[in-house]
């Protein structure tokens, strides 16, 4: 005769290690959402110092090899570089806001990268803004606390959930 059995009780052996288990999966979605450490990251545009101290600082590895390094210190201020490593590092595109200052740039001759363990540091110039006629100098410098792959990309009317 076959009783009705909850999912647990199927999944349950008999030395009782479903507690265990669920324990450790608890623990691994709470590890996983966990903040970071807290990162500071200096600025300097045009001569002017600023730093961002955030514990949202994520460095993901694209698909194309490349690395997007960003920082997020809220609504004005954000700094987003993605890295191409090509045998050297190199800047594809880089951008940063910090209160009323903005700046980006796209071309790789603009900008120098160097890195020493999982510190960066990025230093060039950035093209004026509309109704601007000077290029700014800048210079920022920041740690990736880890690095994770990309998700692979969702296809249109897969449900994944």
């Amino acid at each position: 005769m076959r009783t009705a059995t909850s999912r647990a009780d199927a999944v349950r052996r008999p030395s009782g290690a479903v507690a265990p288990f669920g324990a450790a999966l608890l623990m691994g979605l709470v590890v996983g959402c966990a903040p970071g450490p807290n990162i500071v990251t200096t600025l300097v545009f045009d001569g002017q110092n600023h730093t961002i101290t955030t514990n949202r600082v994520s460095c993901t590895n694209q698909a194309d090899g490349s690395l997007l390094i960003l920082v997020d210190g809220g609504r004005t201020q954000s700094v987003r570089i993605v890295v191409g490593r090509r045998g050297q590092l190199v800047v594809e595109r880089a951008g940063l806001r910090y209160q009323d200052i903005a700046g980006f740039v796209a071309d790789p001759l603009e900008v120098v990268a160097t890195k020493v363990d999982d510190t960066y540091n990025f230093s060039g110039r950035m093209p004026p803004k509309a109704g601007e006629i000077q290029w700014h100098e800048f210079e920022i410098e920041t740690t990736c606390p880890s690095y994770q792959d990309q998700a692979p990309p969702r296809q249109p009317g897969v449900n994944t959930s």
